[in-house]
């Protein structure tokens, strides 16, 4: 009955906007197929190697990953995030088909009215986003696919977390089944891991590389669930630098995992 406020964390309140740390944005306003008016920035890079389609984890919005869109952006792209519906300035209340729709929203906006080739757009998200980037690869033609400490279902996630509710993984309505859907993907994939994740085990991160198709790339960082990025900020520029630089020269990617 209550599953909902296990899974959703939504804040409302834009604390910040781009332009605190020094990047040029524009508001973007978007209508999903369902009817629900949505709100993201697009953060332009003058000479963009790809374009990230980022979507974020269960809590918060997008004005609490501005040091995320100035790492990537140093990196030579442009980003578009959107806020999910009932985050930020998106209406609406959240949900799994939400969360799927509002995706497409966002995907078309790209490809149709900022005319942004599907080839130049790389899909990426990180925890609960991991699973809302890979149900959109499935349905698209992306240049890639980067998941962030990603988990492999909601059910797993609650046996996980409340192994004394049995049968709690049979009684979840929302899936988010990750695993299930990366095998879908026809899209050069990065999987990050975060070595001391106390959210998401590892051995979940690990399932979704596995069951990812070629090519692939796996990184392990050091750092919690929120923080890996921060705590081991220089090997995470460094392992997306690598991506980006074999994705932009056309590079085969290694087969086997790549450890950090």
């Amino acid at each position: 009955m209550f599953e909902d406020q296990y899974i959703y964390y939504p804040t409302r309140e834009i604390h910040n906007t781009p332009e605190t740390v020094g990047l040029k944005f524009q508001d973007i306003h978007l209508t999903t197929g369902d009817g629900i008016a949505l709100h993201g920035w697009l953060i332009p890079h003058p000479n963009a190697r790809f374009t990230l389609l980022h979507f974020h984890g269960n809590a918060g919005n997008i004005s609490h990953r501005l040091h995320l869109y100035e790492q990537w952006h140093r990196m030579g792209l442009s980003l578009f995030a959107i806020d999910y519906r009932g985050y930020g300035k998106s209406e609406g209340t959240p949900s799994e088909a939400g969360f799927y729709s509002d995706a497409r929203a966002a995907w078309k906006e790209l490809v149709k009215r900022q005319k942004v080739p599907a080839s130049q757009i790389i899909i990426a998200g990180r925890s609960l986003g991991c699973a809302v980037a890979a149900k959109l690869a499935t349905e698209t033609k992306p240049a890639a696919l980067v998941m962030e400490t990603p988990f492999t279902s909601i059910p797993d996630m609650a046996a996980e977390h409340y192994p004394w509710i049995i049968p709690i993984q049979f009684l979840t309505q929302t899936q988010f089944n990750t695993l299930d859907l990366i095998g879908q993907v026809d899209a050069p994939t990065m999987v990050i891991s975060a070595e001391n994740d106390e959210i998401v085990p590892t051995i979940m991160s690990e399932k979704i590389y596995a069951g990812a198709n070629e090519p692939k790339q796996f990184v392990t960082l050091s750092g919690n669930h929120n923080d890996f990025d921060i705590v081991s900020s220089s090997t995470y520029a460094r392992a997306w630098n690598r991506w980006l630089n074999q994705l932009d020269g056309g590079v085969k990617l290694p087969a086997n995992p790549a450890q950090e």
